[in-house]
């Protein structure tokens, strides 16, 4: 069911799924992925895309734009590292007692698509470009991680309990999803 079509001059990856509405992606590659309903004809899919022309054609040059930003070097890199292990755990282990949360260990990576991820076992990630992000966006994310101790999932009882620690979380959200991709971008592929 999944296909790959040329729409004007963008290679697009179909992939048919039992949702009922249509998602379009771009990822930093600016590789373009659309998710459409088993039975949407691809008429209406192609008509879908002409709608959201502009914003992909704006989407597509900032990923251009990403991939001409200096990338960091691996002691650019391991100097993130570094400075990511002094400032995150304090910071956790601050926000775990306001939530009344436990957790394992923690990891700092250097990741391509992740700003932070909790496992089932409590154990928690973060990514060292966070030390490169404003302050309250790394609030954001380690708040974000560890209301997953008490719902491993992003339902609305998930999206409360954010919202009661951090009432103005969208802000860092949105400067994450506007601002985001540009650092993780500087990774070297």
């Amino acid at each position: 069911m999944n296909c790959e079509f040329v729409y004007q001059t963008w290679n697009v990856q179909l992939i048919r799924c039992r949702r009922k509405s249509v998602g379009i992606r771009i990822d930093g590659t600016g590789e373009i992925t659309v998710r459409a309903p088993l039975r949407m004809p691809e008429a209406e899919i192609r008509k879908i895309l002409e709608s959201k022309r502009s914003w992909i054609e704006k989407t597509l040059q900032k990923v251009k734009a990403r991939a001409q930003e200096p990338k960091l070097t691996e002691e650019e890199l391991a100097a993130l590292v570094k400075q990511a292990k002094k400032v995150i755990p304090p910071r956790v282990a601050e926000r775990a007692r306001e939530i009344g949360v436990t957790y394992g260990r923690i990891a700092i990576r250097k990741q391509k698509s992740l700003w932070g991820s909790c496992s089932a076992k409590g154990n928690l990630n973060f990514n060292c470009l966070l030390m490169l992000c404003p302050e309250d966006v790394l609030d954001y994310v380690i708040v974000h991680e560890l209301c997953h101790r008490k719902e491993l999932n992003h339902s609305v009882r998930f999206w409360t309990e954010v919202a009661r620690i951090l009432p103005d979380y969208k802000q860092p959200l949105k400067w994450l999803k506007n601002e985001g991709q540009s650092i993780i971008a500087r990774i070297n592929s």
